[in-house]
C-alpha cells in the first residue's frame, strides 16, 4: 500500500508539480480528479452541425445506384438479387442507355 501512494505521490507531481504526501495528498488529488470529471461532463455540448439535412439525394441517381450494386452482386455470384434489382430498374422506365447496361448485365447474369 505503501508503494502505492508513493507511486500516486510521484505521477500527481509529474502532472501538476505540486507535490502532497499521505492521504491527504491522495484525498486532494482525488477532489481535484473529480472536479475535473465534473466539469467535463458539464461542459456545454454543441448542436450537430448537420442536424437538418435531408440524406435521401446523397446515393445520387437510384437507378444508376441499383445498376451499380447488381454489377457487384454479379461479382460476387449473388445472381438472384442482382436479377431482382435490374428488373425494378426496368420497371422504372429507364434511359436508353441504362436499358442497354441493365440488358448486357441480365445477359452475364444468366450466364
Amino acid at each position: 500500500m505503501e508503494n502505492f501512494l508513493l507511486k500516486l505521490e510521484t505521477e500527481f507531481y509529474f502532472l501538476t508539480g505540486i507535490y502532497l504526501e499521505g492521504v491527504i495528498g491522495l484525498l486532494l488529488g482525488l477532489i481535484l480528479f473529480s472536479s475535473v470529471l465534473f466539469l467535463l461532463k458539464f461542459e456545454k455540448r454543441k448542436d450537430p452541425i448537420f442536424s437538418n439535412i435531408d440524406v435521401s439525394n446523397e446515393i445520387g441517381d437510384e437507378k444508376i445506384a441499383k445498376i451499380n450494386l447488381s454489377r457487384s452482386l454479379l461479382e460476387m455470384d449473388q445472381n438472384e438479387e442482382a436479377i431482382r434489382l435490374l428488373n425494378e430498374v426496368l420497371e422504372s422506365s429507364p434511359t436508353e442507355e441504362e436499358k442497354s447496361l441493365v440488358q448486357r448485365l441480365l445477359s452475364n447474369a444468366e450466364i
